[in-house]
């Protein structure tokens, strides 16, 4: 079975996060955390802060590990690195995602999320009021 290493990020901003709903591929139409692939010699941090750059086109402050989860599909072991995220500039569109979305942990299923990550959305839930106070972007 082959791996691939996959990394997204929870960004917080005014006591809200981030969700984006995909435009392209099999899971079109289905909300997530936005991120992307681990490159070859790129640790996890590196690969959201340029999946950040390059879908959202800001800069990550602060990068903080959150939980991982695996999924199987089509024959694939989908090692998924979750990170809470800040950063003083808000995303206004995505070169990825139809749609950005700004929720709080208890409605994300209000929207179509998948239902693979429902452990890291259950951590997230377990952990927001914490992280709201720590995860203040840098002034």
């Amino acid at each position: 079975m082959k791996k691939i290493d996959v990394v997204c990020g929870v960004l917080i901003q005014k006591e809200q996060c981030l969700i984006a709903k995909r435009s392209t591929g099999d899971s079109i139409g289905k909300y997530e955390f936005p991120g992307g692939k681990v490159e070859p010699g790129e640790t996890k941090e590196e690969a959201l802060i340029r999946e950040f750059q390059e879908e959202l086109q800001i800069e990550l402050d602060q990068v903080y590990y959150l939980d991982h989860s695996v999924d199987r599909q089509n024959g694939k072991e989908i090692e998924l690195t979750c990170f809470a995220c800040t950063s003083q500039q808000r995303p206004i569109a995505s070169l990825a995602h139809s749609e950005l979305v700004w929720t709080t942990p208890d409605h994300i299923y209000d929207h179509d999320f998948f239902e693979a990550d429902r452990g890291l959305v259950q951590t997230l839930q377990k952990e927001w009021l914490w992280l709201k106070k720590q995860m203040k972007p840098k002034s």
